[in-house]
């Protein structure tokens, strides 16, 4: 699992316009084109080690994923928020739909012990007698590469596919301003098909079918803030395409929303709204969950 993190770590190249900008006043506009271009590789490193930071290992944070995307008539949207705090690291993840009040996923991962909890909504009450369920934590619990963790992933590929739209053309980085307070506003164009080689969404094949190549080559512009020392604190992407015969609307909206710390945390479960799963009985639990899930998609 190395590649993610490379790929993430590379990633940074698109957000080192962050670095050295502090004496820009708000509003002014930053270099552009080849400048552009010349400015970000000399601040390659510096960016990269930023964006390794705050992305996949800064501690005690919470995020907020809000993640849209229709095709026609056909849509999800979902808000995903994260709580990551202590050492050794606890972590929850509550993904709930906007879409059906009733779709709710949350897992609630205690540093301590060998399990970890999950808790799903009315649309999944066939998986279990009870409302939560226990399962062996994968790894025992240690977070070997952030980037595979639920409550990561989405962001994570974002920005791979930012900076596979960079490196594939470098004029992908289309305008950088100011904002004030330190803060850099950057602007990647990233092509709907790059949008999803990098998985950022993955869609069931009736809609992926929709999809046409000359759809795949629109751009969704993509605006990444920073902090002045070239931290990211958000990344939004977001567009509306119409062809052949087809609509398709996005939106997914990252960033970090705060400190976190052990009050974050929910509590154990009680054993009365219970059921402990050994490792097969967990493996039987995704199973039948990506079935549900597949079929509500």
């Amino acid at each position: 699992m190395a590649g993610p993190v490379r790929r993430l770590a590379s990633a940074a190249v698109i957000l080192a316009l962050a670095a050295g900008c502090g004496q820009a006043r708000a509003g002014t506009a930053l270099p552009k084109g080849d400048d552009a271009s010349a400015y970000v590789g000399a601040k390659f490193e510096q960016a990269m080690a930023k964006l390794r930071e705050r992305i996949a290992y800064t501690k005690d944070a919470t995020s907020s994923l809000d993640k849209y995307f229709r095709v026609d008539d056909k849509f999800v949207h979902a808000v995903l928020g994260t709580v990551r705090t202590g050492s050794p690291e606890s972590r929850v993840l509550r993904n709930h739909s906007l879409r059906n009040p009733d779709d709710i996923l949350d897992t609630f991962t205690p540093a301590a012990g060998a399990v970890e909890y999950a808790y799903h909504g009315a649309a999944y009450k066939s998986l279990a007698p009870t409302p939560w369920v226990s399962i062996p934590k994968p790894n025992g619990g240690a977070l070997i590469e952030p980037c595979s963790w639920v409550g990561l992933v989405t962001p994570c590929r974002m920005a791979n596919a930012a900076f596979t739209a960079y490196e594939a053309d470098k004029g992908a980085v289309k305008g950088a301003k100011s904002m004030g307070d330190g803060k850099i506003e950057l602007i990647v164009e990233v092509p709907l098909g790059t949008f999803f080689d990098e998985r950022v969404l993955t869609l069931p094949p009736k809609l992926s079918e929709k999809v046409s190549e000359k759809l795949k080559k629109s751009a969704i512009p993509t605006t990444i803030t920073m902090n002045a020392d070239g931290s990211p604190t958000s990344f939004i992407m977001e567009a509306k395409f119409d062809g052949d015969g087809h609509k398709i609307e996005l939106r997914f909206d990252f960033k970090f929303t705060g400190q976190a710390s052990a009050q974050d945390l929910p509590n154990v479960p009680d054993p009365a709204q219970l059921t402990v799963l050994d490792q097969s009985g967990a493996n039987e639990y995704y199973r039948r969950l990506g079935e549900l899930q597949d079929a509500s998609g």
